[in-house]
């Protein structure tokens, strides 16, 4: 006849939570939650407000332009010495600044705040497609960057053979971050507020949804 040794069974069985942790668990989930909306709606209004601010300047030093020619990229314009800086890369046979990224210009007026209202609505989306309500939040920062790389990339190799001075200059990448030299220009690239304010909100909202994830795992 089995017999079963009742000690080593129970010693077997999983300990229950301990009445302080079960009483704290709600708690926790009700802070969680408290805190999650207003920090999504930090997040989205960051997200609009880098709109208004550049998320990327270059500079270019030359001898004719002693104080430096500047050029300011928001998400869906560029400002400052764009003519000049044209004129000087018409020389190189290099393309138009406004040619590039005509299309993630155009749509980023409308796209961006729709980014930021998805997120939003993210606090009432159930499980696992809340994650997917805010993932383009979360990689847009790195797609600007890729984008901008790419562009940047393309316009160095794509020089128009026929320009003035094309045998004077091999194809470049011109920098994406820090100081870089094109032929006898010095340039100096930085991101910009706007793009710290979208990498911010970014940030917010990875918090926000690691701290409900784990309010989630303890709660099992």
């Amino acid at each position: 006849m089995l017999t079963v040794d009742r000690a080593s069974t129970i010693d077997a069985m999983p300990a229950a939570p301990s009445s302080e942790r079960v009483a704290t668990l709600p708690r926790v989930r009700v802070w969680v939650r408290r805190l999650s909306l207003p920090l999504l709606i930090s997040a989205g209004l960051l997200l609009v407000a880098s709109l208004l601010l550049p998320y990327w300047n270059i500079t270019l030093h030359a001898p004719q332009y002693p104080q430096g020619l500047n050029i300011q990229v928001y998400a869906y314009k560029l400002t400052g010495d764009v003519f000049e800086v044209d004129g000087l890369n018409h020389y190189i046979g290099m393309m138009k600044l406004g040619d590039a990224a005509k299309l993630e210009r155009a749509v980023s007026r409308v796209a961006i705040p729709l980014i930021a209202l998805l997120a939003v609505v993210s606090f009432w989306v159930p499980g696992r497609w809340k994650w997917l309500a805010v993932t383009p939040l979360l990689i847009y920062p790195v797609v600007f960057i890729l984008d901008l790389f790419a562009w940047l990339y393309y316009a160095g190799h794509s020089l128009d053979p026929t320009a003035a001075l094309s045998s004077s200059i091999s194809e470049f990448t011109p920098r994406l971050l820090g100081t870089g030299t094109i032929g006898q220009f010095r340039t100096e690239a930085s991101f910009d507020l706007g793009f710290y304010l979208a990498l911010l909100a970014a940030v917010i909202v990875l918090v926000v949804m690691l701290m409900g994830r784990k309010a989630g795992d303890e709660a099992a």
